[in-house]
C-alpha cells in the first residue's frame, strides 16, 4: 500500500446540550449508557483541538454515528466543529450511520422530550463538504463513496446503515458498485483502504453469535474486500478497541481496525500510518481530560466508572419483571449480582477458585471483565485467576454447551462455545488491539 497518514476517530455521538440533558429521567437513562451524553460536545471539541495542533497529519476520518440520535441541532453544531477543524488545514472524511437520522429525543423537566430529528436524505447535503462532495464516485441510495485521499491512495467509504437496504448489510447491488470502483482504482495504480461503520470481522469471537455486532454475512464481505485489493478496513459501531485479521479462501488478508467510542470508555482514538515500506502502524491515543472531569478524578477512571456502572445496570435490569416463580428467581438473581461474592458462586458450583477472587463482588467482576474486553488486549489469558475460573465454569456446563452449539451454527464454520468465550476474555492473537504493526502488500 502507498504511504498515507491520518487520524481515525469514531462514534462521536455529538449532542447539542442546549436541547436538554438534565433531570431525573436523564439521570435514569444515563445509568445504562456506556458513553457520556451531556459532556459529548466538550469531549469532541477537546479532541478536535488536539488534532488541529498536529501540523504533520492533515487527514481525519470519522466512520459514523456522528450524532447522539440524529438530532438536527446536534448535526448543525457538530458540522460547525468540523468546519473549524478543516480551517486548521485538515481534510475530513466522514460517513453517517444509524444514530444520525430518525426520531430524536432529549431531557427536560424530569421527562423525555421529542426534538427535531434528521431525515436520512438530508444528510447528503449536510455533510457534502466532508467526503462525498468531492468524491470520485457516490452511491446515492446508501451514501457510500470512493474518495482520493492522497495522490496514490483511495478510500472506499461503505455506508451499510442506510434506509435503503437491510441494516448492517452490504448487499449485491452495493457490492457490484464497490467492485466497479475497486477495479478503476487498480487500473489507475492506486491502493485502496476502506471504512465502514459496522465491523467487518467480529471484534471478539463471541460477537460472531450476536447479530448487530458486525456486517451481515461478514465472511462473504471480508473475502470480497480482500480478494479485490482491500487489505485494511477501519470500523466502529461496537465502541471497542480491536484489531483482527481474516484470510479469504484465496489466501488474501483483511485487517479490521475497530476503534472505540470517542465520548465514552474506552475513550480512545487512533493515529494510523502506512510508510514507504508498506508498514502499517496503529497508535492508540487516550481522549484524556476534556475540561469536564471533577477535580481530583483521573480522566480515564471517570470514563471507565461510567462503563462499569452501565454494564452492571444492564445486567440487573434484565433481572427485573416476570411473574410468579420467575419473578422471585429474578429478584434473587438481581440481589445476588449486586451483593454476592465470587467465592459464594464458586461454592455453589463446587469450583475451587483462586483466593484473590473469593472476596470480590460479582458486580465488580462483571464490570471489570466487561471493561477489559472493550479496552482490547484482554488480559485474562491462560494461567490468570479469571481465565482459570471461567474455564472451570465452562467445563462444569460443557454438556449444556454441546447441546446449544449446533443450534447456534449458521454456516459451515464449527462453533466451539468454550473456545469462543475464553478467547473473548483473553487475547491470544499475538499482537495488541491498541498499538500494532503489520507489513502490508
Amino acid at each position: 500500500m502507498n504511504p498515507v497518514k491520518f487520524y481515525l476517530l469514531t462514534d462521536t455521538h455529538y449532542f447539542e446540550e442546549s436541547l436538554g440533558a438534565e433531570g431525573k429521567a436523564f439521570e435514569d437513562y444515563m445509568q445504562k449508557e456506556q458513553y457520556f451524553m451531556k459532556e459529548s460536545s466538550a469531549i469532541v471539541k477537546s479532541v478536535f483541538n488536539r488534532v488541529a495542533e498536529d501540523t504533520e497529519t492533515d487527514i481525519v476520518i470519522i466512520p459514523g454515528d456522528l450524532s447522539k440520535n440524529g438530532e438536527l441541532e446536534s448535526h448543525k453544531s457538530f458540522i460547525k466543529e468540523l468546519y473549524k477543524l478543516r480551517e486548521s488545514g485538515k481534510k475530513i472524511f466522514v460517513i453517517t450511520a444509524g444514530h444520525d437520522y430518525g426520531d430524536a429525543f432529549a431531557f427536560k423537566n424530569d421527562q423525555w422530550i421529542d426534538v427535531e430529528g434528521t431525515d436520512f436524505n438530508a444528510l447528503t447535503d449536510m455533510y457534502k463538504d466532508f467526503g462525498h462532495g468531492d468524491a470520485l464516485a457516490f452511491d446515492e441510495p446508501t451514501h457510500s463513496y470512493m474518495a482520493q485521499i492522497t495522490e496514490n491512495v483511495r478510500m472506499l467509504a461503505i455506508c451499510c446503515d442506510s434506509e435503503n437496504q437491510p441494516k448492517g448489510a452490504m448487499d449485491e447491488r452495493l457490492m457490484a458498485w464497490a467492485k466497479e470502483q475497486l477495479d478503476k482504482a487498480k487500473a489507475d495504480n492506486c491502493s485502496v483502504f476502506a471504512i465502514c461503520h459496522y465491523p467487518i470481522i467480529p471484534p471478539v469471537p463471541v460477537f460472531d453469535l450476536i447479530g448487530d455486532t458486525k456486517v451481515k454475512e461478514w465472511r462473504k464481505v471480508a473475502s470480497f474486500l480482500a480478494d479485490n485489493g482491500v487489505e485494511l478496513v477501519l470500523t466502529g459501531h461496537m465502541h471497542i478497541q480491536s484489531i483482527n485479521e481474516y484470510y479469504s479462501e484465496n489466501g488474501n488478508r483483511l485487517i479490521d481496525v475497530c476503534t472505540a467510542c470517542l465520548v465514552g470508555s474506552p475513550a480512545k482514538y487512533r493515529k494510523i500510518t502506512v510508510d514507504e515500506n508498506s508498514v502499517l502502524n496503529v497508535e492508540t491515543i487516550d481522549v484524556g481530560d476534556f475540561g469536564g472531569v471533577p477535580d481530583g478524578v483521573d480522566a480515564q477512571e471517570y470514563f471507565d466508572n461510567q462503563f462499569r456502572n452501565s454494564i452492571v445496570t444492564r445486567v440487573t435490569r434484565a433481572l427485573d419483571g416476570g411473574k410468579g416463580i420467575v419473578k422471585h428467581l429474578k429478584k434473587f438473581g438481581k440481589k445476588f449480582v449486586l451483593t454476592g461474592k465470587v467465592g459464594t458462586l464458586g461454592r455453589i458450583l463446587f469450583i475451587r477458585l483462586d483466593k484473590s477472587l473469593k472476596n470480590m463482588k460479582i458486580k465488580d467482576l462483571i464490570g471489570e471483565v466487561g471493561l477489559a474486553i472493550f479496552m482490547g488486549d484482554m488480559p485474562y489469558v491462560e494461567g490468570t485467576p479469571i481465565h482459570n475460573a471461567l474455564n472451570k465454569v465452562l467445563k462444569r456446563f460443557s454438556f449444556i454447551l454441546k447441546k446449544v452449539e449446533p443450534k447456534l451454527q449458521k454456516c459451515d464454520v464449527k462453533i466451539d462455545l468454550k473456545d469462543m468465550l475464553l478467547n473473548t476474555v483473553g487475547n491470544n492473537k499475538g499482537y495488541s488491539d491498541n498499538n500494532a504493526e503489520f507489513k502490508l502488500k
